[in-house]
């Protein structure tokens, strides 16, 4: 819109913030000084929320500059650096815009500066939405930032959580070093997700307690040995964890997913889990040797976790690819289907071990996504029908999306 008419960078105060006009925006301000704190736009905002909330910071390198000059220019102005709105009951501050939405240091610094609060809890709402979606981005930065300026501490501990969905060893190591107190549950799970030696040495560093087993009894150990990760349990070991909860068939299956030829029984529960845990963090090896164990192709079909579903939720193509050929059911016993994950995947999951986050439908890697498509088609997948979608028709739309031919007897079967 922008390219076809540039005016409407000026069309209003809220147009002109969220664009980073920065000349017109002094020139409102200056016709109405009263004007910086007053809710407008269609959103009735304040104009800071609106500069702060544009995705033109992380979409427009040369409009980025303009919205940080717009801010600099409206909290010179008595600009209320703690602006926020409500949405569904969850406190959305500017500070959450900047930090947690567009990722960028300099307006978060510049809003921490004047006065913008690090802890977003007030007034009776839901609150952390800053640093918990500050951590999901490569760059440290800007959490760091909110931690130094006086983060709570459960919050703190909290995003950690959030961070280690990430294989981001400086995020980890970031939030040990300034202040977060890790548990015996963030520890289990960068051994669950198979994190570096590195994350997992940061955490125990920072006071992770190294014994504290879940409520099935694993510890920490238990899980590296599982995986027949040896450097982390080696490293756990040499960090004072007890070697007295893991059994033989710890070691049996750790040897087994290294490599070796040792026999072991499959226990569904456990392989189950490992199987969704290695489609997420694609190893490929890992979940082949489960399969040829006799780990369940389909999941638990009393639980609601799929194998095929994760692949294609979250691109994983090599493992979606090798769940097909093995023979997985393309349609879920909750009536949810392969293709259905795909689709729905294209659109939401930023990031294949994290999910989704704070981003646009467009910053999606969807090739994987068409592949996946294509390849579900090929094995016969029948289009998904949801309610209110007549004839699957948001569906194929979504398919021709990605660049996807849709099957001519798809069409035909979905036109009758």
């Amino acid at each position: 819109m922008l390219e076809t008419d540039p005016d409407l960078a000026r069309y209003d105060m809220a147009c002109a913030c969220l664009c980073g006009e920065a000349q017109e925006v002094a020139r409102l301000l200056e016709a109405r000084p009263g004007s910086v704190n007053e809710p407008t736009g269609p959103r009735d905002w304040q104009p800071l929320i609106y500069a702060c909330f544009s995705r033109l910071l992380r979409g427009d390198r040369e409009r980025a500059r303009g919205i940080r000059e717009v801010v600099r220019r409206l909290l010179a102005a008595g600009a209320d650096p703690n602006a926020a709105f409500s949405r569904d009951g969850w406190l959305q501050v500017a500070l959450y815009g900047a930090a947690g939405i567009a990722g960028d240091a300099e307006l978060t610094r510049m809003l921490l500066d004047a006065g913008a609060e690090p802890t977003d809890d007030r007034d009776g709402y839901h609150g952390n939405e800053v640093l918990y979606h500050a951590c999901e981005f490569p760059d440290p930065t800007c959490a760091r930032l909110v931690i130094d300026a006086g983060a709570r501490q459960d919050f703190v501990n909290h995003a950690l959580g959030r961070a280690l969905n990430f294989p981001r060893p400086e995020m980890i190591e970031m939030f040990c070093a300034h202040g977060a107190r890790p548990s015996a549950d963030h520890l289990r799970q960068a051994v669950w997700r198979r994190r570096p030696p590195r994350t997992v040495e940061a955490l125990i560093e920072a006071g992770a307690p190294l014994n504290d087993p879940d409520d099935e009894g694993l510890t920490a150990l238990r899980v590296a040995v599982r995986w027949g990760e040896e450097a982390v349990a080696q490293l756990l070991r040499d960090r004072g964890a007890s070697d007295v909860p893991v059994t033989d068939q710890d070691r049996a299956l750790g040897l087994y997913l290294s490599g070796s030829d040792v026999a072991f029984s499959v226990e569904h529960t456990t392989a189950d889990k490992l199987l969704i845990m290695s489609i997420q963090g694609d190893h490929l090896t890992t979940m082949r040797r489960l399969l040829d164990a006799g780990t369940r192709l389909d999941g638990d079909p009393r639980g609601e976790d799929v194998p095929l579903g994760h692949a294609c939720w979250r691109g994983r193509v090599r493992a979606a690819r090798e769940l097909v050929e093995r023979g997985a059911a393309l349609e879920f016993p909750d009536g949810g289907s392969a293709l259905g994950a795909a689709l729905h995947g294209s659109r939401h999951c930023h990031d294949p071990e994290g999910g989704p986050s704070m981003r646009i439908r467009d910053e999606v890697f969807t090739a994987p996504y068409a592949e996946i498509v294509r390849l579900l088609l090929a094995a016969g997948a029948e289009i998904p029908v949801r309610a209110g979608d007549k004839n699957g028709r948001r569906a194929m739309i979504r398919i021709l999306e990605l660049g996807v031919d849709l099957p001519a007897t798809a069409v035909r079967r979905r036109a009758l």
